[in-house]
C-alpha cells in the first residue's frame, strides 16, 4: 500500500523534529499505549488534533520504527477481539479493516489467527442465545430471521445453513 511504503522509506528522528511535532509525537505516544491502533487511525487522529501533512506523516513514521503501530498486530488483535468476543463473521470483520485500509497481507495474517473451532463456537453460541429471544411459533419464520440476523453480524451464508442444520432440532 502507499501509506505502508511511505512510511517504510521515511526514516525520522527525534532531532530532526520541531516542537509542535515532538508534541504530537508525544501525544500519539500515549493514544497508542492506551489501545492497539493502525497507521490510518493514527493519521485520522493527528489530523485531528490539527497536524499538518508533513507533521502526520513523520510522526507516523516515527511511531512505525518505534513499534507503538503495527498494523499486523493490529489485524491479529482486531479478529479476535471483533470475531471471537463481540460475535462478529469474517465478512463483517474483512470489511471494517479495509475500511480501515490495512495491507492485505496483514488482514489475510489477522483472518488466519482466529481459530476456526472458537470461531465456530462463538457463532453457534450467537446463534443460540438469538434463538432463545425469537418467539414466533412458526419454525420458518424463526429459522429466516435467525439467519437475518446472523448475516447482519457478517457470517456467510455457508457458516449460517451449517450452524442452522446443527441446531435444526433446537428451532
Amino acid at each position: 500500500m502507499q501509506i505502508e511504503s511511505r512510511l517504510r522509506c521515511a526514516v525520522y528522528d527525534t532531532e530532526n523534529m520541531n516542537d509542535s511535532q515532538l508534541a504530537l509525537l508525544g501525544r500519539a505516544r500515549a493514544y497508542c499505549a492506551a489501545a492497539e491502533q493502525c497507521v490510518s487511525a493514527v493519521e485520522q487522529k493527528l489530523r485531528s488534533w490539527g497536524a499538518d501533512e508533513a507533521s502526520t506523516e513523520a510522526v507516523a513514521a516515527r511511531l512505525v520504527e518505534e513499534g507503538y503501530i503495527d498494523d499486523s498486530r493490529y489485524a491479529r488483535a482486531y479478529c479476535e477481539s471483533k470475531m471471537l468476543r463481540s460475535g462478529w463473521g469474517r465478512m463483517k470483520v474483512l470489511y471494517q479493516l479495509r475500511l480501515k485500509r490495512l495491507p492485505r497481507e496483514a488482514v489475510e495474517a489477522g483472518m488466519a489467527a482466529v481459530d476456526d473451532e472458537a470461531y465456530f463456537a462463538v457463532l453457534e453460541e450467537t446463534a443460540l442465545k438469538k434463538r432463545a429471544t425469537l418467539r414466533d411459533s412458526d419454525p420458518a419464520v424463526r429459522r429466516r430471521k435467525l439467519a437475518s440476523f446472523l448475516a447482519q453480524r457478517g457470517y456467510s451464508m455457508d457458516e449460517i445453513n451449517q450452524i442452522l442444520t446443527k441446531i435444526k432440532q433446537q428451532l
